[in-house]
């Protein structure tokens, strides 16, 4: 009989802000029930301590001594890569990202077989191991603070200026109870006249999409159409006390450019036939939410030429801060150029002198674009993912096995999710060979 993989938790190093967990005591003790062996790196800056994990039946260790299914969260540094074993990370390496090349070369080097949540998918491509949701709810509470202080600094008054960053709660309660003193002060003083309709438009539908709308819905937003938008904006007075959101839609973002109809599948097929079409409604928002999937293939939804093209062109211009919450670098949103982290939330793009400033004071728009959201809410987030991952642990580490594709006992969804193995990349992702 084969015997079982030794399960390992690895540390998070990314940050003094990474405080999450694979899979929580609660977890852990499960596995242990099920005769699978736990080892938990020791970490002064998880969110769960030491002790619990020890009294939940794993063993703690400086340094793995048997573990061989090693399970994190972000992508391990490449020096502490052990040869010849499991990894279930997020690698942040299957579209080809540049600044991961060098990771990827290592899980081939040393023949490891990598499995990365993010291919962890049902049979309709839906994600089936994600913190999106609090990704979604971190980031639109980020973004509303960082509008709030931005505003603040130039001297606008605004409802949202009492909103701090997500780390600053911890939990999603703490924030809610602050969300809740946000709407009194929105009905009882409003927006100043000039900066409504108060529009925030989210660009994707996804479970970061969800997250971010959830907060939305706590600060009361009335959804629209883009097409209402111009019909708002005639009248400024009678919206002060409301807060709009306006969810795009794929044919009211994207658009041919030779002007026919928008077919999503012809959109798959051939994305080079198609442009943003956000030039009609980007006028008209003051926030812009991005959570949407982009990989090279795709149009960028916010070009850097459009933006500087309507931001120079119109004094009436509103759009001040956008949150993306994807956080593609020169993605989706051209002019994210680099990440922030949670305690420097956002830095200024001016779009006329193409400048960067960290000083929110200056003139431009703000991007917000921190890179590991979720894990300002470390012990929900913790929570939440652990409870999806914890059978496929199960399965991985029981099976006994690393050439994890060739075992059709596991399930595709396990399999389908295999990056390298056997020191090659996979069928699925050779195409991240030609990147």
């Amino acid at each position: 009989m084969r015997k079982s993989l030794v399960v390992g938790i690895l540390p998070e190093t990314k940050n003094e802000f990474e405080r999450r967990a694979p899979l929580t005591p609660k977890d852990v003790a499960w596995l242990v029930n099920k005769n699978i062996s736990v080892e938990v790196a020791s970490s002064p800056l998880r969110i769960y301590k030491n002790s619990q994990y020890k009294r939940s039946g794993a063993k703690i260790v400086e340094n793995f001594k048997k573990a061989n299914l090693l399970i994190g969260i972000k992508e391990p540094p490449v020096d502490t890569l052990i040869p010849d074993t499991v990894y279930m990370v997020f690698s942040h390496t299957t579209k080809g990202q540049e600044y991961n090349r060098n990771l990827l070369k290592s899980f081939l080097r040393k023949r490891i077989t990598l499995i990365d949540y993010e291919h962890i998918t049902g049979s309709l491509g839906e994600r089936l191991a994600y913190f999106g949701r609090y990704a979604g709810i971190c980031g639109m509470i980020d973004t509303l603070h960082v509008y709030g202080r931005k505003e603040t600094l130039q001297n606008n008054p605004n409802p949202f200026s009492d909103i701090k960053s997500a780390f600053h709660y911890g939990n999603y309660n703490s924030a809610k109870r602050v969300l809740e003193e946000t709407v009194t002060n929105i009905r009882k003083k409003g927006f100043n006249k000039a900066k409504t309709p108060f529009v925030i438009g989210i660009l994707g539908h996804g479970n970061v999409s969800q997250g971010a709308q959830e907060v939305l819905d706590c600060i009361g937003a009335v959804e629209i159409h883009p097409r209402d938008i111009d019909i708002l904006s005639r009248s400024h007075s009678s919206h002060k006390n409301t807060i709009y959101k306006l969810v795009f839609q794929r044919e009211e973002k994207l658009r041919s450019k030779k002007g026919k109809s928008f077919y999503f599948e012809e959109y798959l097929e051939h994305p080079e036939r198609f442009e943003s079409n956000l030039d009609k409604s980007l006028p008209f928002l003051s926030v812009l939410v991005n959570s949407s999937y982009w990989d090279k293939r795709y149009p960028r939804l916010l070009p850097e030429g459009m933006l500087r093209r309507m931001y120079g062109s119109s004094t009436d211009f509103r759009l001040s801060v956008i949150g993306d919450l994807s956080c593609d670098i020169k993605g989706t949103i051209e002019i994210t150029t680099k990440v922030t982290s949670s305690s420097d939330p956002a830095f200024i793009y001016n779009p006329i002198s193409k400048k960067i400033s960290d000083d929110l004071s200056q003139s431009g728009i703000a991007v917000m674009a921190i890179d590991n959201l979720p894990c300002e809410f470390p012990k929900e987030s913790s929570a939440e993912f652990a409870e999806q991952i914890r059978e496929y642990v199960y399965q991985v580490a029981a099976h006994g096995v690393s050439d994890i594709t060739n075992h059709h006992a596991l399930p595709n969804v396990i399999r389908n999710a295999v990056v390298t193995q056997d020191g090659k990349l996979t069928q699925r992702f050779k195409y991240i060979r030609k990147n």
